[in-house]
């Protein structure tokens, strides 16, 4: 699960990618021709009463919750094979220290935020991680609050290629999860994964019809449900069944195959679009970044949740390990043949979920055209629904290119999980804190070289694990000879 499917919970709409009107963006950006914005012309996509409701502040174990439930998806079930990659120890050091990592950034990108917002005088219930770009650009180094629009568009970019690449990922998931299940059950019949697929995406085009904030909170806590009871029975078969002698696997790996590793570990943990949301609908916001607050609590569960499973998991198949720990479970006995249906299931109801994000955002850019913009309501209506139509096509056709989960989880986290999670916040920070740079005691050592190595190891992680992640892709779909 993650940003939208968390706000569900939450309580929060604002990091919808301002597919969600907020009072901040009509106040900061009035004349803004940012397509992704909200555009008073166009169709609420909640009803008053499903906003009500979703604007209710949670506990301190609410939040930590849901902070938890948005960090584990289908990313954690890729981590065995990231220690595949990357070898048993070498792959444990990693996953600790991206996790490590994205922990600190998203303290970075909090403290960045409550600073604007003390500063300025801000609403914080506003306050998501785009106009956080926004507002530290709009009164930072006056030759760059020129392009604050322009960053806050790049960010809002790499937003919607998550949302469109979480859906894709759902689409394989559940594709070759069905495949793997076909096989096992009936063993002369030779599953076709693109065939599964396009039956699967006919499945989902209705469910993408559905704009109910209600029906999705409903589906929502029914996929959390079951997909603690598959971790329960993954676990559970880990741990029963033998593991390896961990002497027997390779502490670490070649350099070319740990770099692919590189984007599953960051893509589980790119959480940190969620955490601005979930702190500002806590009824005691403090809480959230006390060293024992919900954001500490909740990433050290994370990190030793995912340690677990993808060590084990490793330490159990080896070198057989696939791309999904769900493929290796085996169908029996019958407890453990329920694995497989159990997250097919879960996926297939969060599909819904991501894909509200950017189908709301391309519903913004559709009022960009004249002759949808002055068309009727039925007329538009049509055009939305055509739209849905055609961006579920689109997740079923980018799925397919490359129908391998394990490397569409990689390309996807060194891509866009790297930008958000890693590189961004840290220069954030830099730029608001740039025009007190002068007051700050040992600025050029405690500011700039540190945020510059944090920098540098986010371009070095997005550079090197995307071009491995390709030349994996070029060698994987090669024909053999």
């Amino acid at each position: 699960m993650t940003v939208n499917e968390n706000n569900l919970l939450t309580g929060d709409t604002t990091n919808y990618n301002s597919a969600i009107p907020s009072s901040a963006d009509n106040q900061l950006e009035t004349n803004s021709a940012n397509p992704l914005q909200y555009d008073a012309t166009s169709e609420p996509i909640l009803e008053p009463e499903d906003l009500s409701k979703l604007r209710k502040n949670t506990s301190s174990a609410s939040a930590l919750m849901n902070f938890i439930k948005g960090n584990i998806g289908t990313g954690i079930l890729a981590l065995p094979v990231a220690f595949k990659y990357s070898g048993l120890w070498m792959g444990l050091f990693l996953l600790i220290f991206y996790g490590c990592l994205s922990s600190y950034l998203m303290h970075v990108l909090l403290r960045t935020a409550d600073s604007v917002i003390m500063r300025h005088e801000l609403d914080r219930s506003t306050m998501d991680y785009t106009e956080t770009v926004f507002i530290v650009f709009k009164y930072g180094p006056p030759s760059l609050r020129k392009y604050k629009g322009k960053f806050k568009h790049i960010v809002n970019v790499f937003l919607l290629i998550t949302q469109v690449g979480f859906c894709c990922i759902y689409v394989l998931f559940i594709s070759e999860n069905i495949k793997y299940f076909i096989e096992v059950v009936a063993p002369d019949h030779n599953a076709n994964i693109f065939l599964i697929g396009f039956i699967v995406t006919l499945a989902l085009l209705p469910l993408s019809q559905i704009t109910s904030m209600r029906i999705f909170a409903a589906m929502s806590a029914v996929a959390i449900a079951v997909t603690v009871i598959g971790l329960v029975l993954i676990f559970s078969y880990l741990l029963s069944t033998g593991l390896l002698n961990p002497y027997t696997l390779p502490w670490y790996k070649p350099f070319g195959e740990t770099l692919v590793s590189l984007g599953i570990f960051i893509f589980t943990f790119e959480g940190i679009s969620l955490t601005l949301p979930i702190r500002n609908r806590m009824i005691n916001p403090h809480k959230f970044v006390l060293p024992f607050g919900v954001l500490n609590m909740a990433m050290v569960i994370v990190i030793s949740l995912c340690s677990l499973l993808g060590f084990f998991g490793y330490l159990r198949f080896g070198e057989k390990t696939l791309s999904s720990i769900t493929y290796n479970i085996p169908n029996s006995p019958v407890a453990y043949a329920l694995v497989k249906p159990i997250f097919i299931f879960a996926i297939f109801t969060s599909y819904m979920l991501q894909f509200f994000v950017p189908a709301s955002i391309f519903s913004r850019l559709m009022m960009k055209f004249r002759c949808h913009r002055e068309a009727s309501p039925r007329r538009r209506s049509i055009n939305r629904r055509v739209m849905r139509v055609c961006v579920v096509i689109f997740t079923y056709i980018i799925a397919m290119a490359v129908p391998h989960l394990d490397l569409m989880v990689s390309l996807l986290g060194a891509v866009s999980s790297s930008m958000l999670a890693l590189i961004i916040p840290p220069l954030l920070e830099l730029v608001h804190l740039w025009p007190d740079r002068d007051t700050i005691p040992h600025f050029w050592l405690t500011v700039v070289f540190q945020h510059s190595i944090l920098t540098l190891i986010g371009v070095f992680s997005l550079v090197s694990g995307t071009l491995a992640t390709i030349i994996q892709i070029s060698k994987t779909l090669a024909p053999s000879d």
